[in-house]
């Protein structure tokens, strides 16, 4: 998973760097899945945890914000090849204070 969003990111293509925090936010899902929380969404299992058990939580929801916004705006969110490393690197944050990359 992880090689793939570097794979991604390393692109030169809008249409990867969007792919790459699309399934940045895949992994989100599962390690929060993993970790026990519930909820039918990322936001729904975000709006679940207590802010004291996860240091990262702004950093999950500001990344997942770009998500959305790829994913319901579609071609009329542009996304630079910088912020699409910014937001990774927000997600990368989150997976190493559980360690699950």
């Amino acid at each position: 998973e992880v090689e793939k969003i570097v794979g991604h990111l390393n692109s030169d293509r809008e249409s990867d760097w969007r792919l790459a925090v699309l399934e940045a936010d895949v992994l989100l899902t599962d390690m929060l899945t993993h970790l026990g929380y519930r909820g039918d969404s990322v936001g729904e299992k975000l709006k679940s945890i207590e802010r004291s058990d996860f240091t990262t939580l702004d950093k999950a929801w500001e990344a997942h914000g770009v998500r959305n916004k790829i994913a319901h705006e579609g071609a009329a969110f542009s996304l630079t090849e910088r912020e699409a490393i910014r937001v990774v690197v927000l997600y990368e944050e989150v997976f190493k204070e559980f360690k699950y990359i």
